[in-house]
């Protein structure tokens, strides 16, 4: 590992880097903010992804711009002997499916993400004695990431206190890593906008901002709470809210809020623009994956954190509870979200600016917007070497 110098390899080939995870959100976007990151450091690498073809990394990272090779790939964790028997099976045709890619393109280095897709693509670069690192999100791991940990080169914490599921010697805390579009002061890509406008300007320029979303398919806790809340806000000034509901639910969501100001309400499916929708927003409700957090915590916005109750290991809960501590969140737990908690919640906070724009301070302090850099440079020296000068416009983070 780390034999060849940086200008052979680069005078041979471009660095070429594997991405493999996926099956939500919290899985693709951590690998889409270290290629972004990847990239910057060396323009003529070549970046790929590896997933399936059911989560949402077949949406995201086309959308990015990016390739992405699709492998047999299915969870096993808490599942039934069937389901546990399609793991094994689909393991092996992902193995073996996971092989010929790799001696098809050839990467230098595998980043595994998270998720069951990203088990048979490590596995099959161990095989092949391909530099290997993990990124893990949550203060809890994986399933994935636990049975991956003994292959890696290198594990990069999200949460300095997951380091005990790990091998000390191959952990570096970096922090999560966020897209640039993330990033104070910078506009989304215009990959990255969305095809309908955002609220108007009077709902920008007239009281709270509020944005309320859970993951890809939404969260019906969440969805029923704001359903409840029409006729209580209706009783006294409403904020303007955006509204992620999961496609499920959109068109139960659209009816409920018929009869609000429209320049003052939007609902949709999915957000795939979240820089824009964060940025808009003075106070966000949402679950407390990691991902989600690190991308409020970069942008300074104060949350009303929401924990999914039957996330593996209850990590959101502990993700959230930490947040609430350093003051950047409240947290309420899923079965005590009613309507009526919804609003008392949000109008308390709206009333005192103060504490608002404390949490927001506290979220900002929480951020780690360096992270996808760093683990861009510990990623490339991993394969290039640990003296290698590397290519591109990079400069060392601390």
């Amino acid at each position: 590992m780390g034999a060849m110098s940086s200008g052979a390899k680069e005078t041979a080939r471009p660095l070429r880097v594997l991405v493999a995870g996926g099956g939500t959100g919290g899985h693709v976007y951590p690998g889409l903010a270290v290629a972004e990151a990847v990239q910057a450091a060396a323009p003529r690498a070549e970046i790929r992804f590896a997933g399936t073809r059911r989560g949402l990394e077949a949406i995201l990272v086309p959308q990015a711009g990016y390739r992405l090779h699709t492998v047999p790939a299915s969870g096993f964790r808490g599942l039934g002997p069937l389901a546990r028997l399609r793991f094994l099976l689909n393991f092996a045709a992902g193995l073996v499916s996971s092989l010929w890619l790799l001696a098809r393109w050839r990467p230098d280095v595998v980043l595994g993400t998270g998720g069951y897709a990203s088990a048979p693509i490590m596995a099959a670069a161990r095989l092949r004695s391909i530099p290997c690192a993990l990124q893990e999100q949550n203060t809890i791991p994986g399933s994935a990431n636990r049975l991956l940990a003994r292959w890696a080169d290198r594990i990069y914490l999200g949460f300095a206190e997951s380091q005990q599921y790990f091998p000390e010697k191959s952990c570096l805390f970096t922090g999560n890593p966020v897209r640039a579009s993330f990033s104070r002061g910078q506009k989304p890509s215009t990959a990255e906008k969305e095809v309908s406008p955002c609220l108007s300007a009077n709902a920008n320029d007239d009281g709270l901002r509020l944005l309320i979303f859970g993951g890809s398919r939404g969260a019906r806790t969440l969805n029923n709470a704001a359903k409840g809340a029409t006729a209580l806000w209706q009783r006294q000034p409403c904020p303007a809210i955006w509204l992620q509901t999961g496609p499920a639910q959109k068109e139960e969501l659209v009816a409920a809020y018929a009869e609000f100001p429209q320049d003052r309400v939007r609902v949709t499916a999915y957000i795939f623009d979240m820089p824009t929708a964060l940025a808009w927003a003075d106070l966000a409700v949402c679950r407390a994956g990691a991902m989600t957090l690190a991308e409020l915590h970069v942008l300074g916005k104060p949350a009303v954190l929401v924990p999914f109750p039957h996330a593996t290991d209850d990590h959101q809960l502990k993700n959230a509870r930490a947040c609430e501590e350093a003051g950047a969140a409240v947290v309420v737990t899923n079965d005590a979200l009613t309507p009526q908690v919804l609003v008392d919640t949000v109008e308390s906070l709206a009333e005192d600016s103060a504490r608002l724009q404390a949490m927001g301070q506290a979220a900002a302090a929480l951020a780690r917007p360096e992270a996808a850099t760093k683990i861009a440079q510990d990623l490339l020296r991993l394969t290039l070497g640990e003296d290698a000068v590397l290519p591109g416009e990079y400069k060392d983070v601390p």
